[in-house]
């Protein structure tokens, strides 16, 4: 486990570097994102062994508590970056977003107990794994729109300076691709939810109980549900639809790390501490 935890803060530095380029390049007009990208994929090297070695020690995959849970998402939110800036260079700047967010996920993992915990007998279901591998791949993806919508508004303000601001997308290529990764992340949330109930069902008799994970769960995907219907119905586009996406993505943050401050939850005993 010395190794794990070792691997793991060597991740968190390489991670904080790739960072500090990323707001570098950002805030003094300077194209050095290609270095991030390598720093990011540099950092997942020896995330994903502190992953691995952990998931032999527990027997289970990374997804229960804190430290597991964030650490997780981080990594599956890292490599997707990766390879949608590897298929399209010019979202390589979408790192300003998605690496300062996994640098404080991956820091409250780290600021979390490593405790090793037996997994709970309603864990042993192939529901749950659905479940969560649908939810990590709805948060990336959503991930990914908030900084393209990001992007958008930071293009409508500076792009008459020049420098890297003229690498960014055109506003029309950043908004279809806001709209297809917010598009591919409500279906991933929509799956994930169901499978959620049908392991509710099997692990607490109900398939739904309005426990504030639950409840939270939805408005996050009726308010992306939202933000869809306004931009193919209502024709929303450019900055009011971005500053939707900011939001949205907003109220599904405060969904996934708000609920342990404010409630307690049913999901409290198997993803707090």
């Amino acid at each position: 486990m010395r190794y794990e935890i070792v691997f793991h803060w060597i991740a968190v530095a390489v991670y904080a570097i790739s960072t500090l380029v990323f707001v570098y390049s950002l805030t003094f007009h300077k194209d050095r994102f290609r270095l991030g990208v390598i720093l990011a994929a540099a950092g997942l090297v020896p995330h994903t062994l502190a992953l691995g070695i952990r998931w032999i020690i527990t027997g289970h995959g990374p997804y229960l508590r804190v430290y597991e849970v964030y650490s997780s998402d981080v990594w599956v939110a890292i490599l997707v970056y990766l390879l949608v800036q590897k298929w399209k260079p010019g979202l390589r700047v979408i790192g300003v977003v998605v690496m300062p967010v996994a640098l404080l996920l991956i820091g409250l993992a780290m600021m979390a107990s490593p405790e090793i915990r037996e997994l709970p007998e309603t864990f042993r279901t192939y529901w749950l794994m659905v479940h969560i591998f649908f939810a990590k791949f709805a948060y990336s993806s959503l991930l990914l729109g908030t900084g393209c919508s990001i992007l958008i508004l930071v293009k409508k303000r500076y792009e008459t300076r020049g420098g890297w601001y003229k690498k960014i997308p055109a506003l029309d290529i950043l908004d279809e691709l806001a709209y297809s990764f917010t598009g591919f992340g409500f279906l991933m949330l929509a799956v994930m939810i169901v499978a959620g109930s049908i392991w509710a069902n099997n692990a607490w008799g109900s398939y739904w109980s309005w426990d504030p994970v639950e409840t939270w769960s939805l408005i996050s995907w009726l308010v992306y549900g939202i933000y869809l219907h306004l931009r193919r119905t209502r024709g929303w586009r450019g900055a009011r639809l971005a500053w939707l996406s900011v939001f949205s993505f907003g109220v599904l943050a405060f969904a996934l790390f708000g609920i342990g401050i404010f409630y307690f939850s049913t999901h409290s005993p198997y993803i707090s501490g």
